[in-house]
């Protein structure tokens, strides 16, 4: 390594990043993107709570009776919830 000084100038920084203007629209959609979708979105992974039986049980009812399976209808259920404390 030399430890000459290079008084060769440098170019100029560029400047920072910024947002595009349509940085909120869906790039093959063209809708306007919604955070609170993408909560539903990604890897899914286990999550073991303890419920009491008689809310088990109208839970499993509710999701027959929707056509939906348990782990749907808790998803939603979460993600909703997790939406209204958020906004």
């Amino acid at each position: 390594m030399s430890s000459t000084f290079d008084p060769t100038p440098r170019p100029a920084l560029q400047p920072a990043l910024r947002k595009a203007a349509d940085a909120d629209i869906h790039p093959t959609t063209g809708r306007a993107l919604n955070t609170a979708d993408s909560v539903l979105e990604g890897k899914k992974v286990p999550l073991v709570v303890r419920v009491p039986k008689k809310l088990r049980k109208q839970a499993r009812e509710l999701a027959r009776d929707s056509d939906i399976s348990l782990d749907e209808l808790v998803t939603a259920a979460l993600a909703a919830e997790v939406r209204r404390r958020s906004s």
